[in-house]
């Protein structure tokens, strides 16, 4: 019975020895599947399939979800760094070409907005003019026996603006001279009373024009016509003396009463050396006190005839009268770009 008895311990002992061994293998295969479960979220090494049926079986959307991790895990490391790269600097780049366009695009249209402007003339000019300006004989006449003609030189600077339909509005300083010497004496009155005139006269006056122009050649050359304005003031003196025939058909001036010519160098009314500029007898180097300050000149017509050689310089023939002279001359400007 002692023997029956201690077969049975062993059975019981080899029978708990094998459960405990036996026991835990179901735990191991949860472990191990719970295991290959998580196994697939590990993006440096990838799940292998085991040959336990229990590693496949794996519900549709883990099925599907694995192709994509899978894609991210082939991605190298050099590879999404170019990407990265890449997709930095495609956005600045591209501004970058946007605003090199613009400044591209706005030199271009500066650059075709000064070709335009370099074709078009200058709107204001700087020039100066050298005149002659003629009295003529016929003219004094009307108020002189036998006047001689006068012909004195005219110069000055002017200031121009015209506009691109050809206008132009002229702005000057100059002066004229209208000095001369001569014997002149009233129409109606005897050759004794002729008096020789010596005139140093002249008038610093302000210029002013308007114009209107026709184009004879295509901005070479063009015809302008309109009307000027002279405002002066003069200068010099007018003196006055008893005059005498030279014999040649002119006059002489007397030196004083009686001397050389008894007839013409006649005696003066006063008896004294001459008699005053505003009195009625004779006059020895007087001078003549009724001259005005100021002159106004109008001009009218006022006609050039405009020649440009090149787009910044012009030539000009010019001619106009002027209540009693004519003027006739040339005058040279520069073009300003501004």
């Amino acid at each position: 019975m002692q023997a029956s008895g201690m077969k049975v311990w062993l059975a019981l002992l080899l029978t708990a020895a094998m459960a405990s061994f036996v026991a835990p293998a179901p735990a191991s295969a949860r472990d191990k599947h719970k295991h290959k479960a998580e196994k697939p979220v590990e993006e440096e090494k990838p799940a292998e399939p085991e040959a336990e049926g229990g590693g496949w079986d794996q519900s549709a959307e883990s099925i599907g979800k694995k192709p994509k991790s899978k894609a991210k895990q082939d991605v190298s490391p050099e590879a999404a760094a170019d990407s990265s790269s890449d997709s930095g600097e495609t956005k600045p780049e591209s501004e970058s070409n946007e605003n090199v366009a613009a400044i591209d695009a706005a030199s271009e249209t500066a650059a075709k907005d000064e070709a335009v402007a370099s074709k078009e003339p200058p709107s204001w000019w700087l020039g100066a003019y050298l005149h002659g300006v003629w009295v003529p004989g016929f003219m004094l006449g009307l108020f002189l026996q036998d006047p001689p003609t006068i012909a004195n030189p005219a110069f000055g600077l002017t200031a121009t603006h015209r506009s691109k339909d050809g206008f132009s509005l002229v702005m000057g300083l100059g002066y004229v001279g209208y000095s001369f010497t001569g014997g002149m004496h009233e129409k109606g009155k005897p050759d004794v009373d002729t008096e020789y005139v010596q005139s140093t006269l002249g008038v610093v006056h302000l210029t002013g024009a308007m114009l209107w122009s026709s184009q004879l050649v295509q901005d070479t050359l063009s015809v302008e016509y309109g009307f000027g304005l002279d405002f002066g003031f003069i200068t010099g003196k007018l003196m006055r003396t008893e005059g005498y025939p030279d014999g040649k058909g002119g006059y002489l001036p007397c030196d004083r009463a009686g001397f050389p010519d008894t007839t013409y160098c006649e005696a003066t009314v006063s008896g004294g050396p001459t008699d005053s500029y505003n009195q009625q007898g004779a006059q020895y180097h007087v001078k003549e006190q009724r001259i005005p300050p100021v002159i106004v000149l109008p001009m009218l017509p006022l006609l050039t005839l405009r020649y440009t050689p090149v787009r910044n310089v012009a030539v000009k023939l010019e001619a106009a009268y002027g209540v009693f002279q004519f003027m006739f001359g040339i005058s040279a400007a520069y073009g300003l770009d501004i």
